[in-house]
């Protein structure tokens, strides 16, 4: 054992001497693994931390989302269920060993310092069960809790506990205000539990009221459960079918044709972020296989120039095995430092990358280097060593003397020539599938950015304040406040418009409701998601705060008070879609409830890009902020829309006093421009687009650095039969053209390899384009166009270089 650890250590020796004394190839060999590893090691730990990593709960691969599901009528999968829904999932199933329902709310918080908005969780108590939650401090909610007569309790996270509270040890039992009203501290829960999501700070108990509980059409809560030990997915769903069936029945026209979907929860959380997971990994382990290519090259080159040493040291004695191991011993070093410099690099790109990890996600996912992490590192650098390294030590081992003298040095044989052409064109292979993909991002990105949203961003400001329901439990109390604060923004120097509206365009990607026309019979189940129509709250001035045109009737004004007729406007969408041939102006219909009063219709706007501004506008109706046709507190209106003319953010300040004045306890929070919001709706695409585009760059320039090489080291081989040639008369142009033209041929097979690949597998990015095929010939012409000019770049300083040989030098020297 110590005899074979003296050996290795010689070995580790002779290797870092050996590389010493090749600084160039060392340098290059280093700088490729270290991209290659250090692109793979960051993506594996965003991978990890988003995908492999699991929930931070007790046996989390048992927690699931219930939902309702109307794909039998042509709607959505996943549609939030009902507390009436909850309520017979609950004493119904046979499935689950306790359900719990929530839904995120905001609090405003008032006294012990300015007042502030929390992001909160309306409750049932056994959440915390479910959960498996044991709080820091006091208890959690009790079902005692949920009583309509108990006093209001809250249990709050262990961040607001110190940054509101200052650790205060005796906040246990003692009252805080939200939303008005008091409500007592019962518990703090550990700082990393955060559920359903990193903002959230505080619980409250659920307290269905009995409008909620007689209403089968809200759909805004969500439903958590806990499978029973002996029950799988398949066997849950199966469970639920009955009760879709039931609901059904009881309650036809708001359950036409239900059913019932069950995910895990840790599939809910990540769904949106794996295709972009896959797709990078894909990138980065084309990285990879670039970078093992080129250094596969290298590795050729430097085996056959030590081709006679190798030789010499046998004939001294030296055994095969022992030869092999020494030169694999060297790949082993190259492979080591490479990943050390691999790990430096990921590390350094964690900053950006977090961008990526969802915020639904538990804080306690975060980008770090940990065991797992060196672990999937050294797995790759050990393969690389394996896959690259041994192949040149084994060719090098058996080159008897002979051969090795009678050879000139670094001569190769034509298969090595051969495969380091064929390990070229590998290269180009992966580069030009890299290169569509990232073109065709780049492609739907510039057509995202073209987009006609239907209103003007520039100048617009968004502030939110939402209005505690405690506080302003009436409709002439919410009235007084939002026409003082639009009285008194308006009036504000550099404010040309003002208006309310609970969720302007890119800041809610919910709120549909069901809509009944006048006259028109109850659609049939194949037409119910034709009358499904994005509903909206909005004040006087809105359409004119965002400059979306009025194309007939009118915006809502004075007329459409409190007292009045309720009043809606609908797009021009809704319009097209259900009043092709007739006026619609003066025509009623009802939102969400069907037993609710008859709504005219007073106006038809513009369009407007309002889930996202890759999808197309939706049918929407707008109903008067001032009256008060869906009383309930999440349909309030709460941003403030301030257009001005300068920049908006400069009025930050002035816009809080506005409101403060009219409400010193309220809340204002999330000040932002509407352009902050486009900057947040374009951060994925933009970040898939940087990675993929530097993942591209860099295979690109992998490829042509080992175009280069490769012809190089062709051209010092071919110096004796070019010299001659030229001594007999050769043109040094046509010596110049012989070396582009057998670079131009392995681009050109690495090209059509290439773009024969990517049109077969750029389908798979067809989720993330828009308006782009995933064939776009301008993007495949463009790249094949691209890759020829980096191959003759590539190709021009060998070219010139075998052409400006001296012949009689050449001569003289053979």
């Amino acid at each position: 054992m110590h005899s074979w650890l003296e050996s290795l250590g010689q070995d580790l020796r002779y290797g870092v001497r050996g590389l010493r004394r090749s600084p160039g190839f060392a340098l290059a060999a280093i700088g490729l693994l270290a991209l290659g590893i250090g692109a793979n090691t960051a993506i594996f730990s965003l991978v990890r931390a988003v995908v492999l990593r699991p929930l931070p709960f007790p046996d989390p691969d048992r927690l699931v989302l219930i939902w309702d599901n109307f794909s039998a009528n042509g709607g959505p999968t996943r549609v939030e269920p009902s507390p009436v829904d909850y309520v017979a999932w609950k004493e119904q199933n046979r499935s689950f060993t306790d359900i719990a329902a929530f839904v995120a709310n905001t609090y405003n918080l008032t006294g012990n310092g300015e007042p502030d908005k929390l992001a909160g969780l309306r409750t049932t108590a056994n959440l915390f069960t479910i959960l498996g939650m044991q709080p820091i401090l006091g208890r959690t909610l009790d079902p005692a809790d949920e009583r309509s007569d108990a006093a209001p309790v809250v249990v709050v996270s262990e961040r607001l506990w110190r940054s509101r509270f200052g650790a205060d040890q005796n906040l246990i039992g003692r009252t805080i205000a939200l939303n008005g009203l008091s409500h007592t501290v019962v518990g703090i829960v550990p700082p990393d539990f955060q559920f359903p999501n990193r903002e959230a700070v505080l619980w409250v108990p659920a307290r269905f009221t009995p409008q909620e509980l007689a209403e089968p059409g809200n759909y805004y809560f969500d439903v958590l459960a806990r499978l029973k030990p002996d029950t799988s997915l398949l066997q849950a769903r199966a469970d639920m079918e009955p009760i879709a069936r039931r609901l059904e029945q009881q309650y036809p026209q708001t359950k036409n044709r239900l059913r019932i979907s069950v995910t895990e929860l840790h599939e809910h959380l990540t769904r949106e972020v794996r295709p972009t997971m896959a797709m990078l990994l894909g990138a980065v382990g084309l990285v990879l296989l670039t970078a093992c290519a080129n250094l596969a090259n290298l590795l050729l080159v430097r085996a056959a120039a030590r081709r006679k040493e190798v030789a010499l040291r046998k004939v001294l004695g030296a055994g095969h095995a022992r030869l092999a191991r020494q030169l694999i011993t060297e790949s082993a070093v190259l492979a080591g430092m490479g990943a050390a410099v691999g790990i430096a690099l990921s590390s350094a790109t964690f900053s950006y990358l977090t961008r990526l990890l969802p915020g639904t996600l538990p804080g306690t996912s975060t980008l770090r280097i940990d065991a797992s992490v060196l672990l999937f590192t050294a797995s790759i650098a050990a393969l690389i060593v394996l896959a690259i390294g041994t192949a040149p030590a084994l060719a090098a081992v058996r080159t008897g003397l002979e051969a090795a003298l009678r050879s000139s040095s670094g001569r190769t044989t034509t298969a090595s020539r051969r495969l380091r052409g064929l390990l070229v064109i590998a290269e180009i292979t992966m580069t030009v599938v890299l290169l569509v993909a990232a073109g065709l991002l780049l492609r739907s990105y510039d057509r995202v950015l073209a987009v006609e949203p239907g209103f003007n961003p520039q100048h617009v400001l968004l502030a939110e304040t939402v209005l505690p329901p405690s506080k302003y439990r009436t409709l002439e109390s919410r009235t007084r406040f939002y026409d003082g604060v639009l009285e008194r923004v308006t009036a504000l120097p550099g404010v040309t418009r003002a208006a309310y509206a609970n969720y302007p365009p890119l800041t809610n990607k919910g709120g549909r409701a069901f809509m009944t026309i006048e006259g028109r019979p109850a659609p049939q189940p194949q037409e119910f998601t034709r009358f499904i129509v994005s509903d909206r709250v909005v004040s006087a001035g809105y359409f004119a705060a965002l400059e979306v045109p009025v194309l007939h009737g009118r915006e809502f004004d004075a007329r459409d008070a409190g007292g009045a007729p309720p009043s809606v406007i609908i797009n021009a969408k809704l319009a097209r879609l259900h009043f092709p041939d007739e006026d619609p102006i003066g025509r009623h219909v009802k939102v969400g409830n069907p037993n609710g009063p008859w709504l005219t219709i007073v106006g038809v706007v513009g369009d407007m890009r309002q889930m996202a501004l890759d999808t197309a506008s939706e049918p929407e109706i707008y109903l008067a902020a001032n009256q008060s046709v869906i009383n309930a507190p999440f349909f309030w209106p709460q941003q403030l829309v301030v257009r001005t003319a300068g920049d908006p953010l400069a009025l930050a300040a002035a816009v809080r006093q506005a409101v403060w004045a009219v409400d010193v306890d309220e809340p204002i929070s999330r000040i932002r421009s509407m352009n902050q919001v486009f900057d947040t709706e374009l951060l994925n695409r933009n970040t898939q687009l940087t990675l993929i585009g530097a993942f591209a760059l860099l295979t690109l320039l992998i490829a042509s650095v080992g175009l280069y090489a490769v012809l190089s080291y062709s051209v010092a081989q071919q110096r004796r039969e070019i010299g001659v040639r030229m001594a007999l008369g050769a043109r040094r142009m046509s010596v110049v053209m012989e070396v582009v033209r057998s670079a131009f041929v392995l681009t050109a097979l690495g090209v059509v390899v290439g773009l024969t690949t990517a049109f077969a597998g750029t389908r798979l990015l067809a989720a993330w384009l828009f308006e782009v095929g995933a064939t776009d010939p301008l993007t495949f012409a463009g790249t094949a166009v691209l890759l020829g000019v980096v191959a003759l770049a590539a190709t021009a300083l060998p070219a010139f270089r075998g052409a400006s040989v001296n012949p009689s030098a050449v001569l003289r020297s053979e």
